[in-house]
C-alpha cells in the first residue's frame, strides 16, 4: 500500500529573510533551515515543514505531498483525467509531479530518490 503523507505548506515571498523575522517575532516560530530564499521553520509535526521562499511568485502559496510511490500517484491522477506535470527533477534529490485540484489549487507530490537526505525517507 502506498504511503502518502503532508510534507510541507510554502508561502512565497519576494523578501524570505523579511518573512522569516515576522513569522519568529509575531508566533514565536522557531527557524531550522536558512537558505536566505528559502526559510524553514519547525511546525512542531516531524515531517512537516512551513516554508517561507522565493521559489514562486509573490502570494502563491504550493501544498506539498511526499509518497513513497509516485507511479501508483500517477495511475490515479490518469485514472481520473487529471492534467499533470512531470515526473521531473526537483529540491533535495526528490521526484515530481505538479497538478492542480478542483479549485485550481497547485499541488505537488514528491518522492524522495537515493539522492535525497535520509530525513525525506517516507
Amino acid at each position: 500500500c502506498m504511503k502518502l503523507r503532508l510534507q510541507e505548506i510554502e508561502l512565497n515571498s519576494i523578501d524570505p529573510e523579511k518573512s522569516r523575522r515576522f513569522y519568529e517575532s509575531a508566533l514565536g516560530l522557531e527557524n531550522a533551515i536558512d537558505q536566505g530564499q528559502l526559510q524553514v521553520f519547525q511546525t512542531g509535526f516531524p515531517g512537516l515543514d512551513f516554508n517561507i521562499s522565493s521559489h514562486y511568485p509573490n502570494e502563491k502559496v504550493v501544498i506539498s505531498f511526499i509518497t513513497d510511490d509516485l507511479y501508483q500517484v500517477i495511475e490515479r491522477l490518469n485514472a481520473l483525467s487529471v492534467t499533470f506535470e512531470g515526473p521531473k527533477d526537483s529540491h533535495l534529490g526528490m521526484m515530481t509531479i505538479v497538478f492542480r485540484d478542483s479549485d485550481g489549487r497547485q499541488i505537488k507530490v514528491n518522492q524522495p530518490t537515493e539522492k535525497s537526505p535520509t530525513w525525506l525517507q517516507v
